[in-house]
């Protein structure tokens, strides 16, 4: 679901800059597409992907598209081939109001305005498809200078997102009387499709959903080609309050369609030494997080708040027992981020890493 990895390298040159670099006589670049095998020549430019969500939005560059759209460009030494910079711009079919934008330059030649033209190319070159002129989404990892500097260019902060491992047995034995209320449950279910779509397009208000039929949400989100193997819902009153799916571990750098970037097995490189196995990947969903409004999102002192809280830690201490999981929560998500904060403040969770999401309007 990113993308501007390190806005370091995205627009944040000014005119200064140029005259300083031409008076250094440093080399003037050239851009052209993206041709076959300048994606293993970037990896040997650029630095390791530092996580999960740095890789998935590496995999941006790459040829041309149409289906979905995706158009991309690189940067060379006008006087070698040698690459130093890469930009994409790419559909996203679940999310179409925004276009992901990613730009990436060598740390070498970065504030020498290659990324300034590395954007603006790939948004010429783009000029005639169907992302035209649609407004833009972009990643940035948490706390580095890139997000100043996207911020200043137009960008703002459309949410932050952590990626969450939590220790097993967590919550002890709460939820433990409410046998009657939790469900196994097939990821093939209507009653869970329903939940994971009415959730999703709610905790998704600022970046909207495209439209899709409970086929479609299942096909993208909970189907076997996703990794999903295994669900389970939590009543009260008989009406379902929360839902949890957990996921099969993946080919770091190749999340099935739909499935979170922060899949177990990327996770896998950043958990802790004594772990004996990686986390589970745990999609957790609180039905109240996707109906609440702005307005009473604050209200965490409220007897609904309170209640979904408590339903949400009923589900997860039941399906945290043996091994560790890792969580994805998005600041759009308040009732799963008050639990997970109340699990670092215990010192039963840690941080993996996290990034925020920007949003910029047409230009």
């Amino acid at each position: 679901m990113r993308d501007v990895q390190d806005a370091e390298h995205v627009l944040d040159e000014d005119d200064a800059d140029r005259v300083r670099d031409e008076e250094q006589g440093v080399r003037t670049m050239a851009i052209r597409p993206f041709a076959p095998g300048d994606d293993l020549a970037l990896n040997d430019v650029f630095h390791d992907p530092q996580t999960p969500a740095d890789l998935v939005v590496r995999n941006l560059f790459r040829q041309d598209s149409d289906s979905p759209v995706t158009r991309c460009v690189v940067a060379t030494l006008e006087d070698s081939e040698v690459l130093v910079g890469a930009a994409a711009i790419a559909e996203s079919p679940a999310h179409p109001t925004r276009a992901w934008v990613h730009v990436e330059v060598a740390e070498a030649e970065r504030r020498r305005g290659v990324g300034r033209e590395l954007f603006d190319a790939v948004r010429e070159r783009a000029a005639d498809t169907a992302i035209a002129g649609l407004p833009l989404r972009a990643r940035v990892s948490t706390g580095v200078s890139g997000e100043t500097a996207a911020l200043a260019l137009g960008f703002r902060q459309l949410f932050t997102t952590r990626v969450v491992r939590v220790d097993p047995t967590a919550l002890g034995g709460l939820g433990a009387d409410r046998v009657e209320d939790f469900q196994i449950t097939a990821t093939g279910s209507v009653a869970l499709t329903q939940a994971f779509a009415e959730w999703y397009t709610g905790v998704n208000r600022v970046d909207p959903a495209a439209e899709m039929s409970l086929g479609r949400f299942n096909q993208r989100f909970l189907s076997e080609a996703t990794g999903a193997h295994g669900a389970a819902l939590l009543k009260s009153d008989g009406e379902i309050t929360t839902f949890a799916v957990s996921y099969a571990q993946q080919q770091p750098g190749n999340p099935p369609a739909g499935q979170s970037i922060a899949t177990a097995d990327g996770v896998k490189a950043l958990m802790a030494d004594d772990d004996a196995v990686p986390p589970t990947e745990l999609t957790l969903g609180s039905l109240y997080d996707a109906r609440l409004d702005r307005a009473s999102a604050a209200r965490q002192e409220s007897p609904e708040f309170q209640q979904a809280l408590g339903d949400a830690g009923a589900l997860l201490a039941r399906l945290n027992v043996d091994t560790p999981v890792a969580l994805e929560v998005t600041s759009e998500m308040p009732v799963v981020s008050a639990l997970v904060d109340g699990l670092l403040e215990a010192e039963k969770a840690e941080v993996l890493y996290s990034y925020v999401t920007l949003g910029a309007d047409p230009q």
